[in-house]
């Protein structure tokens, strides 16, 4: 009975929020902004599910409501305005351990932190593609990630 409590608790853990959150902008989010893949076999794999429309793009959520993701593509390649957004929200994560998750990746991956951007609010940049954080006081943490055809040229 004592090693099915300690898997509940290992399960329930900080580090799986973590763990979550890194997956969600690796396999998902990176790979959707940059044009590499549109594909929803790591949604299903990730636990999300189709969501009800809430403004533009696709809507996604975990069944735990856990977290909320959001897909948006608009203009185009042939007018250079092309512009893909994924938003992650992490209802139950706190900015912390989300920024624990995804700025070792981002490193990895070669993005540049921006040196006067508010220790609460980081962003990264790397080739037209922007990650920045967020959390306001009383709501989830945001985790946008997006590119732009007008700053990859840069």
């Amino acid at each position: 009975m004592l090693a099915v409590a300690l898997a509940a608790v290992l399960l329930a853990s900080p580090v799986q929020a973590r763990d979550a959150t890194r997956s969600i902008l690796t396999d998902v989010c990176l790979p959707y902004v940059t044009g590499e893949s549109d594909d929803t076999a790591a949604l299903e794999f990730l636990g999300f599910v189709a969501a009800p429309p809430s403004g533009e793009g696709r809507m996604y959520a975990t069944e735990d409501q856990a977290y909320l993701l959001r897909l948006t593509t608009t203009g185009s390649v042939a007018d250079e305005t092309l512009n893909r957004v994924c938003v992650i929200q992490s209802r139950r994560g706190e900015l912390g351990r989300v920024r624990g998750a995804v700025t070792p990746v981002l490193r990895q991956q070669g993005f540049a932190a921006e040196a006067d951007a508010p220790a609460d609010r980081p962003i990264w940049t790397k080739d037209g593609v922007t990650v920045s954080l967020r959390q306001n006081p009383g709501a989830a943490v945001v985790v946008r990630v997006t590119y732009s055809s007008l700053d990859a040229g840069l």
